[in-house]
């Protein structure tokens, strides 16, 4: 099923059981606690409703992505398909790109606010976490911008403060493609033209979060996942490209750092800590403003892993096998990023090992990438018989064929960000957010691999010619 807006999806999560509507919450931390309580127990995703002081009919969707089913949901697969299905279903190994059609209006210019008129205070927008610094509107969101070289369109999902009725702070961290345009911009000594999506259907929302090479626009991985061209217009204000159908959208002008900055920050992030603090952060003057009768503000407040956004790991490893298999490394049987690093800081890939060396092979190849660099803090390398998406089962391999000092290497000044927790003062003080990555082979040693101690699980086989025989009696099972 093809969900050609945020609504849609929500119909789809109501008809399946899978959406509460909650009426009378406080913007003010008690919607962040409730979307925690709910995530904890892999609840269903939530719509809030009747904010004291706004409309009602101004509403806030949570907890979108906090479930695997609710992911398969949004790509139109089966709720119930293994991790590993979807993960591969997701890969681009045929990728062909089905580019955005222009429109000429759409559903979120039901109302168009330029200028003075501009009042992004009229959102329900909150504040997520105890220690947060402000109100975030951009967190279940896509931010557009258009390279000025090549004319490429990027979308990535990177945080938006509300500081007041028409400004907004924009964090980027370093190496992002967004970052990597709106600093063109700023050598040019001009301001960077933004767009930006506040309720996005799920698959352009989750396409802005994955690591698409430089060049190709996730607008045109989005029509090519959802079989159908994304409909956009093009900004009045900028030229940008939007999506026509999308529930909240502004359009302006991210000012250079020497014009005019803000302090940003902290924020609960996904890491699980307020690691990134308080900093100054450029600002985008919004220009314009438009948005749907009874909007929908898509929030992803991020959550202690492993309850942070589910689709953190579905979003990323696909991008990480990809590359694995550019590079040349044969044998992957599976590639997963672990919850409890939230989808980034531990990488797991399964492999049949097929020459001596091959296992590292593998670990330096994802560890460089663009898709498991960022913020990538392990590597964890396991044979064919290891379930990379089973915690228990890639720590089980680490724990028996690991040997911490043979099987460890440790690879320095890697992609990072602020947003690390372990980045000390000193470094941060120079704006120093390297970091280092271990590579762990937790293969059985390939030299001898083969007469490693078996394990002592019943074979497939024998499992089958059992149930088969006891399975009336098993119904347990």
């Amino acid at each position: 099923m093809i969900f050609d807006d945020l609504r849609m999806f929500l119909k789809k999560c109501e008809e399946d059981g899978d959406l509460r509507v909650i009426e009378g919450a406080d913007w003010n931390l008690e919607v962040g606690t409730i979307a925690e309580l709910a995530a904890e127990k892999f609840g269903p995703a939530l719509l809030f409703d009747k904010f004291e002081g706004y409309p009602p009919g101004y509403r806030v969707a949570i907890d979108l992505y906090t479930t695997k089913e609710r992911i398969a949901v949004a790509f139109g697969m089966p709720r119930d398909i293994p991790k590993l299905e979807l993960i591969k279903n997701l890969r681009a190994k045929e990728f062909t790109p089905v580019k955005p059609v222009e429109v000429k209006t759409g559903p979120v210019m039901e109302n168009v606010y330029e200028g003075d008129a501009v009042d992004l205070l009229k959102f329900p927008v909150p504040i997520y976490h105890e220690h947060d610094g402000g109100r975030y509107i951009g967190t279940g969101h896509t931010v557009i911008t258009r390279d000025p070289d090549s004319g490429y369109v990027n979308l990535g999902c990177e945080r938006v403060i509300l500081h007041d009725r028409n400004t907004v702070g924009l964090y980027i961290s370093p190496g992002k493609h967004n970052r990597i345009i709106r600093e063109k911009y700023w050598k040019m000594g001009k301001p960077c033209p933004v767009a930006m999506s506040f309720g996005p259907e799920p698959v352009l929302y989750l396409a802005s979060a994955l690591h698409i090479p430089w060049g190709v626009s996730e607008y045109d991985w989005a029509g090519w996942m959802r079989k159908k061209p994304v409909e956009v217009i093009k900004g009045p204000q900028t030229g940008i490209p939007f999506p026509a159908y999308d529930e909240i959208v502004i359009e302006g002008e991210c000012l250079p750092p020497e014009v005019e900055t803000r302090e940003e920050g902290p924020f609960g992030e996904w890491t699980g800590y307020y690691a990134g603090g308080r900093q100054l952060e450029p600002v985008v003057k919004v220009k314009a403003l438009y948005h749907r009768h009874d909007p929908i503000l898509a929030g992803v407040p991020p959550l202690k892993p492993p309850l942070h956004n589910f689709g953190a790991p579905i979003i990323s490893t696909p991008m990480v096998w990809d590359d694995l298999e550019r590079a040349g490394i044969s044998g992957i049987k599976g590639v997963w990023q672990l919850e409890a690093g939230g989808g980034r800081l531990i990488t797991v890939i399964s492999l049949k090992q097929e020459h001596i060396g091959h296992a590292k092979q593998a670990g330096l190849v994802a560890a460089g990438g663009h898709g498991g660099g960022y913020m990538g803090r392990f590597v964890i390398v396991v044979d064919e018989d290891i379930d990379p998406t089973d915690v228990n089962d890639v720590l089980w391999a680490v724990a028996t064929r690991c040997d911490p000092a043979q099987s460890i290497d440790i690879i320095r000044d890697c992609w990072g960000t602020r947003l690390d927790p372990m980045v000390s003062p000193e470094k941060r003080a120079k704006k120093d957010y390297s970091h280092s990555v271990a590579i762990i082979n937790a293969c059985k040693p390939f030299t001898w691999k083969d007469q490693f101690p078996k394990t002592n699980r019943a074979s497939n086989e024998l499992r089958q010619k059992v149930l088969a025989k006891w399975g009336d009696k098993l119904n347990f099972l």
